[in-house]
């Protein structure tokens, strides 16, 4: 199957190790034909136009750029829900926009969405994964202030990649901005300018 989102292996296995939940976002993984976004959630599933209403809450447009990829989908299972099943998360709705900024980064702009979803909880769940990573050699945790609101942020080395992920609340719904950048091809700096332009296109 061919790369959801035209990331490397390289880079979606980096992403990937921050947390089960990137799978939704920029794993390698074709949709089931048999997903339903109407049915009962007794599968996790995603295809673009899934749920257009969360679709229409991510930005088309990053440095000027349309994105790789819009879809949005759900999860339902323990797997893919992890520590936010702890939480009472049965059921969790998302969409994301995403970019490839080279053959080794990529940057997702999502917005999750479930009953009495918090920030929080977004952050635990992203933590325990980078946490939890055989490759991961840092992790940071800061809590800055995005669009007027409390935000949680999570900067790793992964391997030869800069990973930051940054959540906060929105209204119900939590938004995530993920920015992955290959050491090799940039500075720390340069990554910084990746996350600070997510933030911008994210409204924060």
């Amino acid at each position: 199957m061919p790369p959801r989102f035209g990331v490397t292996f390289r880079a979606r296995r980096a992403l990937a190790a921050l947390a089960a939940l990137l799978v939704m976002l920029l794993a390698a993984a074709c949709s089931s034909a048999a997903f339903d976004p109407s049915g009962p959630c007794s599968g996790d599933g995603r295809a673009a136009g899934a749920y257009p209403d969360l679709e229409a809450l991510v930005p088309r447009s990053l440095d000027g750029r349309p994105p790789d990829t819009v879809d949005s989908g759900r999860n339902c299972t323990s797997a893919k829900l992890s520590t936010l099943a702890g939480h009472g998360v049965k059921e969790l709705k998302f969409a994301g926009s995403t970019w490839s900024s080279g053959p080794d980064a990529g940057t997702s702009i999502a917005v999750f969405s479930a009953p009495k979803l918090q920030a929080d909880w977004v952050h635990e769940f992203f933590l325990t994964g980078a946490e939890n990573a055989s490759t991961t050699e840092t992790v940071d945790e800061s809590k800055p202030v995005v669009n007027g609101r409390q935000a949680f942020r999570i900067d790793a080395l992964n391997g030869e990649s800069y990973q930051t992920v940054i959540d906060w609340q929105d209204g119900d719904r939590v938004r995530v901005v993920l920015v992955a950048s290959f050491i090799r091809d940039m500075s720390k700096a340069q990554h910084e300018q990746h996350v600070q332009a997510a933030l911008d296109a994210a409204g924060g």
